[in-house]
């Protein structure tokens, strides 16, 4: 079946007015244009936002985000075209075979099947390409070399997870009043006493009220200053916890990937 119009047996089909199908046919040309433009699940702004900045605070991590979401759209993509393969396959097959209504039917439905797909890969190469954009433009505007390594990204995970716990932390008093037990578990993983960590917040919550109430202006970056005041203060916390564990490093630095990480 054509994208681009409903086909008059199917009118006859489905019982519906001459006139409302000609009005639906005369529509679907710019159904077909806005599908192109925004027919994938998720918008660039979300996954710029909400993917990006909130799950992780470190720039690495955000740039494993968008590795992963290229791994992803790379997949899809390999998936689409062997699919698009098999298709064709079938189409030659039933080519070769005594041309009849059926196979007519069969045929135009596996080009069908293959227009579809197409639409899809159309998407994820779009995505893709967003997501290495992201990845550079995170990359040059922290000065991160092109050579960074598995060490490199290591060094900073104790800060990414600290602030993680405490955005945890102030989600958690906010909209519960109390720690759960993640959150006292993920402070005692990273050598933070969870009350030290919940007075640190409450304290925190307490002067941003205060700001409000006397009329002062509170944005987002009150909180991104507060986190890295945390790093500052509970960075070499999680000594303590590897001690008591018995580890002498976090990971083994011998076994860690070296060389060129840039993906091509």
């Amino acid at each position: 079946m054509n994208d681009l119009v409903i086909p008059e047996e199917v009118s006859d089909l489905i019982k519906i007015d001459k006139k409302l199908m000609d009005k639906i046919n005369s529509r679907l040309p710019e159904f077909n244009r806005a599908k192109s433009m925004i027919g994938h699940s998720t918008s660039q702004t979300s996954y710029s936002l909400q993917t990006m900045n909130m799950i992780d605070s470190a720039p690495l991590s955000r740039m494993k985000q968008c590795l992963s979401q290229i791994r992803k759209k790379y997949e899809a993509l390999q998936e689409a075209y062997f699919k698009i393969e098999k298709v064709k396959l079938e189409i030659k097959k039933l080519g070769k075979k005594k041309q009849t209504e059926l196979t007519d039917v069969l045929i135009r439905e596996k080009v069908s099947q293959i227009e579809n797909i197409s639409f899809s890969m159309s998407n994820a190469v779009r995505q893709l390409g967003m997501f290495q954009n992201m990845y550079d433009s995170i990359k040059k505007n922290h000065n991160i070399p092109d050579d960074w390594t598995e060490a490199d990204y290591e060094k900073q995970e104790i800060e990414n997870m600290i602030k993680s716990a405490f955005r945890l932390g102030i989600q958690e008093l906010t909209a519960m009043g109390r720690f759960t037990n993640p959150c006292v578990e993920w402070c005692e993983q990273l050598g933070i006493h969870p009350q030290i960590a919940e007075q640190r917040i409450r304290d925190y919550m307490q002067a941003t009220n205060d700001k409000m109430n006397n009329g002062e202006k509170v944005t987002v970056k009150d909180m991104y200053y507060f986190l890295d005041s945390m790093v500052e203060e509970f960075g070499e916390e999680w000594k303590h916890a590897i001690k008591r564990i018995g580890l002498d490093e976090i990971g083994a630095t011998e076994f860690m990937a070296e060389g060129q990480t840039r993906p091509t």
